[in-house]
């Protein structure tokens, strides 16, 4: 027999929180036949908080008269006996009993999150619900323990009957994997899956299994190009002819021109290009036929992984089959995209691994089994496997090292190969501007690039150029070695002394900071964060400290290089790297480099530092030095001016090209700014108000962008249970899910739901075909004043606020706008809540709407009285 079972709770913490309803279905582990059952709420003896009220329905009113969990403890104890266990992330729910005297932790445990992990890590979202949806059970009322525990008990089902149409090699894999732990959990999982029925594997099969999936780089076929002496006798426009399903733009076929020009006569242009004219067209085009004609390579780099796949798997695809032209095109990203088969090689053979660890390599498999690229942004990661993760990386270790043994296999080593057969490269800010600190660049060739979403290149390459030094990863990381050593047979007396004596003082420099940081920051604050000033190094000399550490971690370097038992490349490049950071942050006289010192409840003490002047670095080590460079994006000019851009990123050598959209925003778009209520920073009661009423007669295809989620949480509390008897999904970012599991919900039924997201929903996010009718934005989208680099970056102007946030912000407002009309026949009204827009400064946001766009102030009781009349 088997107990599934799931609790509600107040929270997610056992220690404070308590639980609020309890299901328990036992049942035959043979034929699932149900045995019995339990259900109950309870009464938690404190006030249910509204955001889990909205989320389980469950009010104060419907526990008051329930049974307490102690004196239920001894029934619920019975019921569970010795039997092992059924859950969805099922260590929640115990952990809850074992705070409440049920102690279970000794029963064996099936977890249907952790089966999923690798059974279906091709899902966006692993939460109960969505899984659900994938394997097609129905689920009346999620986040009701009974109802959560019957889908539980049927999804396991499911998970089980589908393993058994995989094939032998999965199978196979899964046991050797399962095979390296020896927690009784796992083995007692694998029995469910039928793992005992399949041959025994040692590493050199399971190796060999993976590497035959993967095999080697292959040539591409060559394709032998027509080369044009005279470019100019190019007609470009030529090229947009696809027929009548293809709209010819008067602007796309401009930009065209312009992106062709530039290529031909080595020039370097910014175009502001708005939605709607066919911006990844109107580049592509031009620069498949300018490679094509002149020989050359052409690269093109995109900020988000969103837009990277488009252009890949998408738009390109498309011109290959219907320009008429033969290309090829690959693309390729940074180093930590990359697994690393050496690394992941190296970390099976540790073996003695803990539960989630099994999980976590199970998926790793799997994927490798059917990757084509072995990009790890293809899979998602929970918090516990983000260390792991970063151990496979190929910027942990140098794949092209004479001991790697599976340099052909290496996904970043092929992609590197397949660069030179390639016509388009198609790459991403991160990998662009981290190869300029290569001593080899893995960018060959880079003469002519294009750089869309280039709004996104100051903040990318203060990203890219940050170093960081963090006290807990560096003891995992000192951890692991020690493990390897007792693993490997390894005398590890010597490591044993160095780590003790380095322990000792990166303490006094904890010690300093975590002073530091509590001298300067309220001690209820979760998350600090703090700019380093030069009191900081006034109260301490660290020079002495800092030559003793480095001398420390040198010789901890130079053991593991001289040590013959085991490869330990990727932590010596770790601890390099953790000098560079160090000696950079502890010297006083580093002007250039804006350093921070952060305290994280979850991750401890980090000191990081990065560029001051991301304009000059590029300016410096890359405007100058390449010949044709196009830079492009929706969102470049304010007021159409290019000088806020021109001057953060240096573009003195660039020539400037703005195209105005063709939408009929007259038409298409209205602007609606209340009038009465009152100041953004003092009347969040009011604009709650308004949001409710205004919700109600929406009823959904609403998008409201927010700068905070103790915002949005405050929305979600006193809106979501209210909208929710009404039929209207509150879709809240952080608290119903991710992105993608939000936006999944939100399409849904979109005409049932609206969507409170913050800082990713800003940009990047297309909700097309007229399923976003209404986008609400709470606040002007100013960055945290308390922002370390904001505020270092800040003292470079004059005037900070006008010079440097206010177009920031509108930057950022302009992207927001753009996420409502996405095409001619879209319409939408925009309601902005911030009153600032009023005052002096404030007008300039109004630069942020396009022209045209109808703009209407009134009361907010008229506004929704209009409202409530035409729908």
């Amino acid at each position: 027999m088997i107990i599934c079972f799931d609790l509600e709770t107040t929270g997610t913490n056992p220690k404070v929180d308590k639980i609020i309803e309890v299901s328990m279905i036992k049942f035959d582990e043979n034929n699932f036949e149900i045995i019995d059952v339990f259900n109950t709420l309870i009464n938690p003896e404190i006030s249910i908080p509204k955001i889990i009220s909205g989320i389980t329905n469950i009010f104060d009113e419907d526990v008051s008269d329930a049974p307490k969990i102690e004196d239920l403890k001894q029934e619920i104890i019975d019921f569970i006996g010795n039997n092992p266990l059924l859950g969805h992330n099922v260590d929640f729910d115990i952990s809850f009993f074992s705070f409440n005297g049920i102690n279970i932790e000794k029963n064996l445990k099936i977890d249907t999150f952790f089966l999923a992990n690798f059974l279906n890590f091709r899902n966006g979202s692993l939460n109960l619900e969505m899984l659900c949806k994938h394997y097609k059970i129905e689920i009346n009322g999620a986040h009701r323990a009974e109802n959560d525990t019957k889908a539980t008990m049927e999804l396991f089902k499911k998970m089980l009957d589908n393993f058994t149409n995989y094939g032998e090699d999965y199978k196979i894999l899964l046991k050797y994997i399962f095979s390296l732990s020896r927690d009784l959990n796992v083995n007692f999982m694998g029995r469910f899956l039928g793992l005992e029925d399949f041959e025994n594997l040692d590493f050199s099969a399971f190796e060999k299994i993976i590497l035959n999936k993967i095999g080697v780089f292959k040539k591409f076929e060559k394709i032998n190009n027509s080369l044009e002496n005279n470019l100019d006798n190019i007609d470009i426009l030529k090229y947009f002819d696809f027929g009548n399903n293809f709209e010819k733009r008067e602007n796309q076929l401009k930009m065209a021109e312009a992106v062709f020009d530039s290529l031909d006569k080595n020039k370097k242009i910014i175009v502001e290009a708005p939605t709607g004219l066919g911006k990844s067209f109107a580049y592509l085009i031009p620069s498949i036929i300018y490679a094509k004609n002149a020989g050359e390579k052409v690269y093109i780099s995109t900020n988000t992984k969103t837009l990277q796949d488009q252009l890949f798997e998408k738009d390109l695809k498309f011109l290959k089959e219907n320009l008429g032209e033969k290309f090829h095109f690959v693309k390729l990203k940074g180093r930590k995209n990359y697994i690393s088969l050496k690394g992941f090689f190296d970390y099976i053979l540790l073996g003695n691994f803990e539960y989630f660890e099994i999980g976590f390599l199970a998926k790793i498999t799997f994927w490798l089994f059917e990757t084509k690229y072995g990009e790890l942004d293809e899979l998602n990661f929970f918090p516990a496997e983000y260390y792991i993760k970063n151990e496979l990386t190929t910027d942990r270790f140098d794949v092209k090292n004479k001991k790697n043994i599976y340099l052909d296999y290496e996904f970043i080593e092929k992609a590197r190969k397949s660069i030179d057969f390639a016509d388009i490269i198609v790459i991403n800010h991160a990998l662009l501007f981290s190869d300029l600190e290569n001593e080899t660049p893995i960018l060959t060739n880079l003469k002519n690039i294009v750089i869309d979403e280039a709004h996104n290149i100051e903040d990318t390459v203060t990203d890219i150029l940050k170093k960081r030094y963090n006290f807990k990863n560096f003891v995992e990381v000192l951890g692991k070695i020690e493990k390897i050593f007792s693993l490997k047979n390894i005398n590890k007396l010597e490591f044993l002394q160095k780590k003790e004596s380095i322990f000792s003082k990166l303490d006094l420099l904890e010690d300093f900071g975590n002073s530091y940081i509590s001298s300067k920051i309220s001690q209820e604050q979760n998350y600090k964060t703090l700019l380093i000033g030069e009191d900081f190094y006034k109260e301490f000399d660290f020079s002495e400290l800092l030559q003793k550490i480095n001398l420390e971690i040198i010789g901890l370097i130079d053991l593991l290089k001289f040590e013959q038992g085991y490869d330990f490349s990727r932590d010596i490049f770790y601890f390099e790297g953790v000098l560079d950071a160090l000696n950079n942050i502890f010297k006083s006289d580093n002007l250039d480099k804006i350093k921070i010192l952060s305290l994280n409840e979850n991750y401890g003490l980090t000191f990081e530092y990065t560029i001051l002047n991301p304009g000059d670095y590029l300016k410096n080590n890359f405007w100058d030095k390449i010949s044709t460079c196009v830079l492009t994006s929706a969102t470049l000019a304010i007021n159409n001016s290019f000088d806020y851009i021109k001057n953060i990123l240096k573009l003195d050598s660039f020539d400037f090209l703005k195209f105005y959209s063709d939408f009929d925003y007259k038409n298409q778009s209205t602007l609606f700014i209340p009038t009465d209520l009152g100041n953004i920073k003092n009347s969040s009661q009011e604009i709650s108000n308004f949001l409710s009423k205004f919700y109600e007669i929406v009823g959904g295809n609403t998008l409201t962008l927010f700068t905070s989620f103790a915002s949005i949480r405050k929305i979600y509390e006193e809106n979501s249970i209210n909208l929710k008897k009404k039929g209207i999904n509150l879709l809240a970012q952080s608290i119903g899910g991710s992105k993608t599991k939000i936006l999944s919900q939100f399409l849904e039924k979109p005409n049932d739901s609206i969507i409170l997201g913050t800082d990713s929903f800003w940009e990047g996010v297309d909700i097309s075909g007229g399923n976003l009718k209404f986008l609400v934005i709470y606040k002007l989208p100013f960055q945290v004043p308390t922002d370390p680099i904001f505020q270092a970056r800040s003292k470079n102007f004059s005037d900070s606020f006008l010079e440097y946030s206010v177009p920031k912000a509108i930057i950022k407002l302009k992207q927001g706008f753009g996420r409502l009309i996405r095409s001619k026949t879209d319409k939408g009204i925009v309601i902005l809540l911030d009153d600032r827009i009023n005052t002096l400064w404030g007008n300039a946001f109004y630069s942020a709407f396009p022209e045209g766009i109808n703009i209407k102030k009134s009361s907010s009781k008229s506004f929704l009285e209009i409202l409530e009349k035409k729908l």
